[in-house]
């Protein structure tokens, strides 16, 4: 058994070395689970803008990196680093530091909780695999660099504080975290905020006021974002950014089905299995409110969505504000902090009154039911009753609803069959450590080792063409963009609509693609324009406006581009100022526009583009 420490005072070796370790076991956890190839998909977004806004002659003249700036937190402290480094190892070193911090956060958190070291290792990986395998909106904790992940290391360190009963201190690390994403520290303010209703402890305005103070930096940017813009405008923008842009992350009646269910069967294990008990330390109840601080704004945000399906404009107002956020992050730890905390008590108290151990006959019946109970929920339950068995079923849904019914039949018997021998009370200790095991280690460990596995292997970013052929290519041809001796600085570039790493290796603006969204509401309107325009393709259902993101032609690129007419092209060439076209290659381009040829490879074109003909 683990050596239970009541404290971790001390300046000796003997105290911070195990420390130490025990973080750089979790930092080694989450650069496995993080550590997808650079750029990840946000990475050009983030990393781009902080370093246009330290050196604006860096892609000078791009629409999108002159947009006004909502991270200002994240771009005035990390951009600085592009003097010194490019923006691979700006990447690297951001997701070093922010994995550090995330993983001396979370120590101290299960330190506060368990008083147990190494504790926060088992628990760390199971976060971290419900995290990834259990969001309902998408949302994640470990990942690129950008603001929310240098907010939620801070977020940990107030939780820690919190579950201390270290009120003023909390508020100082909940306006560091909004400091640099200002949604994922206002949250947690609010969830903060529903632990003392809970507590029926009165707020310190005190220490209150200076967290608002430090977490100006990031809510006056985002404040001033739309000041001074026209209110059917903003209104606009906002049913754009929620409903045709970002509605997997924000409408909750789009979501996958597959996702909620996985999000309300970790809700139910939270709950049913891992919850701490209302008569725990203040400590434990502390956490376990914030964790349903969470869920009661996630169920606010369930409901104001359905109540204001009718009105789109009304509704992209309340639902922009990711209210789904939070939840996904705090329940997965909730369930790792949870399952940690019952293991360790029912090890104690198995050490000090050791039952006998269970028959190879009850290992038998317990595994057979246990396998029939997982090929029924995942097999026959959703593969047959309630969906087609065209429906491939969930392995992850499966396995969720296989504990919540071994751990339900063994409290019912616990509850009726008191005489049971096979589940007598020193038994029934060991079916629920298995219990609280699996939970911990199986799943999580099972996934650790295939993704650490796939980490070994060399394969492209996931912002990148899941070709390889394709990847390479993209790269060779950006690479010979890049050279000054090619093309300008100043050229612009009209690119394919999914490109994502553009000026990441071409170091050259480009018009609009889909996922530079600006913040603002003048320039989000300007960019569903530029998209409507460049990339959509003409309505012939009928059915009136469609969303922008069916609007845009399905077609490869190359092909879109030929079903533009000489003329329309010529438009779109004075409007945008864009100089060259880089598309998949295709001779009718150069035939159909009078394109030049300035650059090709075996997948990719550079064409120059002759505004004066």
């Amino acid at each position: 058994m683990m050596e239970i420490n009541k404290s971790e005072s001390g300046n000796n070796l003997r105290t911070w070395l195990p420390i130490f370790f025990e973080t750089l076991v979790l930092f080694f956890i989450f650069c496995v689970f993080g550590g997808t190839p650079i750029p990840d998909v946000n990475e050009p977004y983030y990393i781009g803008k902080a370093i246009h806004f330290w050196n604006p002659e860096w892609v000078a003249g791009d629409i999108f990196l002159d947009t006004k700036d909502s991270h200002l937190t994240f771009y005035f402290l990390f951009g600085w680093l592009s003097f010194f480094f490019s923006p691979y190892w700006m990447a690297v070193l951001g997701r070093s530091l922010t994995w550090f911090l995330l993983a001396l956060a979370w120590r101290r958190l299960c330190f506060t909780l368990l008083r147990v070291r190494w504790s926060s290792i088992p628990a760390g990986l199971a976060m971290a695999y419900f995290v990834s395998e259990f969001n309902m909106a998408g949302e994640w904790i470990i990942g690129g660099v950008e603001g929310k992940s240098f907010a939620f290391p801070f977020v940990l360190f107030g939780l820690a504080e919190l579950v201390r009963g270290r009120w003023g201190r909390v508020w100082l690390f909940l306006g560091a975290a909004s400091a640099f994403h200002v949604l994922v520290g206002g949250w947690s303010v609010i969830a903060v905020i529903i632990v003392h209703l809970f507590c029926r402890r009165k707020p310190d305005y005190h220490f209150m006021i200076l967290g608002g103070l430090i977490a100006l930096p990031g809510v006056i940017p985002c404040l001033l974002l739309d000041y001074g813009t026209v209110g059917d405008i903003v209104h606009e923008s906002h049913r754009i950014y929620v409903f045709e842009r970002l509605s997997h992350h924000l409408v909750p009646y789009v979501f996958t089905w597959t996702r909620v269910l996985r999000f309300l069967l970790l809700v139910i294990l939270w709950i049913f299995c891992c919850r701490f008990v209302p008569h725990g330390s203040s400590s434990q109840r502390r956490f376990d409110f914030f964790v349903w601080g969470t869920l009661i704004i996630s169920l606010i945000g369930f409901i104001l969505a359905y109540v204001l399906r009718a009105d789109e404009s009304i509704s992209a107002i309340v639902l922009r504000f990711y209210w789904f956020r939070m939840s996904d992050v705090a329940v997965p730890m909730g369930i790792a902090i949870g399952s940690m905390f019952r293991l360790l008590r029912l090890v104690n108290q198995l050490r000090r009154n050791p039952p006998s151990l269970p028959t190879f006959r009850d290992v038998i019946i317990v595994t057979i039911s246990s396998v029939v109970v997982f090929m029924v929920a995942g097999y026959f339950l959703f593969g047959g009753l309630m969906f087609s068995w065209a429906t491939v079923p969930d392995v992850v849904i499966a396995w969720c609803i296989t504990v919540l019914l071994c751990r339900l039949v063994l409290y019912i018997v616990c509850k009726f069959r008191r005489d049971c021998e096979m589940l007598s009370s020193g038994k029934l200790k060991v079916w629920f450590v298995i219990i609280y095991s699996v939970i911990l280690i199986y799943a999580p460990f099972k996934f650790f080792t295939e993704l650490a596995d796939s980490r070994t292997r060399f394969t492209f970013p996931k912002s990148e063409s899941k070709k390889i052929i394709q990847a390479y290519r993209w790269r060779e041809a950006c690479n010979w963009i890049a050279n000054t001796a090619n093309t300008p600085k100043s050229a612009n570039f009209f690119i394919p609509y999914d490109s994502v790493t553009f000026k990441w290796y071409a170091n050259r603006s480009n018009v609009a693609v889909w996922k530079e969204v600006p913040q603002d509401a003048k320039s989000l309107i300007q960019w569903a324009i530029s998209i409507d325009e460049l990339f959509g393709e003409v309505d012939d259902s009928g059915q009136g406006k469609r969303l922008l993101i069916n609007r845009i032609s399905k077609k490869p690129f190359s092909q879109m581009l030929l079903k533009k007419s000489p003329k329309e092209m010529q438009r779109l060439q004075e409007k945008y100022s864009f100089d060259y076209i880089l598309a998949p290659t295709n001779p009718n381009l150069s035939k159909r526009f009078g394109f030049k040829i300035i650059y090709k490879n075996s997948e990719y074109c550079v064409y120059e583009v002759n505004r004066s003909r």
